[in-house]
């Protein structure tokens, strides 16, 4: 999946810092540090990784026309995403 660029404002940037203490900037990096992507049941998309701090996290976007993600949610990952993210990685 190739991300071009991000949609970011108000509502979705103070989600993620307030609600989930993930900074925006955090956000792309997850994108730019070996992500593995999935499609989620509501029609989403999350994509998996870890961040140049060492944390790895889980992000949920929309994916917009010419590549463009809105992040709409995001947490750390669990023990189980981890191992998830993992096997995917040793796929490719």
């Amino acid at each position: 999946m190739r991300i071009s660029d991000f949609e970011w404002d108000e509502g979705n940037a103070v989600h993620l810092e307030l609600g989930h203490g993930i900074e925006p900037e955090e956000v792309e990096d997850v994108f730019a540090t070996s992500p593995v992507f999935r499609r989620t049941k509501r029609g989403h998309y999350a994509v998996f990784g870890p961040i140049t701090e060492g944390r790895y996290l889980t992000i949920v976007f929309d994916l917009k026309p010419k590549g463009l993600a809105r992040p709409i949610t995001g947490w750390d990952m669990s023990q189980k995403e981890i191992q998830y993210y993992k096997k995917q990685r040793g796929k490719k």
